[in-house]
């Protein structure tokens, strides 16, 4: 019985992520992939930067040319990071103490023993390109980590903004997603 609710539950998250995925594919594209702005978007879009800080990193991602699209599994292991980015920064921390900035190896490594997944060498190379603020190929902590710490704080307030009129909750937001794949599932 517990497997089978794993199961499902893995399944309704796997289904609920993507939804989200699917709105960022342009209407035309048969494949399961999203654009590399798509995929900022909705990485992004979890965050309190501001409008600004939000358009210049979209800006810099256009401008990156080693990949065109993102795919699901891809996307899945960047959100696999982001629901996980507390144990993230406390594991890229000691870097910061150190006033070490952060390599992509080290960056891949600590992803996965925080998520769990691989995170892909091309979506590794594409956070590099857009928040690399200072162009040394490396990460500080002020140029990745505060913006997505931004972000983690921006998911714990949507779990709160449920009594807010106008916003959707998490939790709201859930229920939705849990909905809409029963109707799938039983019409």
């Amino acid at each position: 019985k517990q497997w089978y609710q794993r199961r499902v539950r893995g399944d309704v998250q796997t289904n609920c992520l993507q939804a989200e995925f699917n709105r960022f594919r342009s209407k035309d594209s048969e494949d399961d992939r999203i654009s590399v702005q798509g995929f900022m978007r909705a990485v992004l879009r979890r965050t309190k930067v501001t409008p600004i800080q939000r358009a210049r990193f979209i800006d810099k991602s256009e401008v990156y040319k080693a990949i065109d699209e993102v795919s699901f599994d891809q996307f899945k292991s960047m959100i696999a990071l982001i629901n996980n980015f507390s144990d993230f920064e406390v594991a890229v921390r000691m870097y910061q103490i150190a006033k070490k900035p952060l390599s992509k190896a080290v960056f891949k490594r600590a992803a996965y023993v925080c998520s769990g997944e691989v995170l892909d060498d091309t979506i590794i190379d594409l956070l590099f390109f857009v928040f690399d603020e200072a162009g040394d190929g490396h990460l500080s902590h002020s140029e990745f980590v505060n913006v997505m710490r931004k972000m983690e704080t921006s998911v714990s307030s949507a779990q709160k903004a449920k009594d807010d009129p106008g916003s959707i909750g998490l939790g709201s937001y859930f229920r939705k997603c849990i909905r809409n794949e029963m109707i799938k599932l039983y019409a």
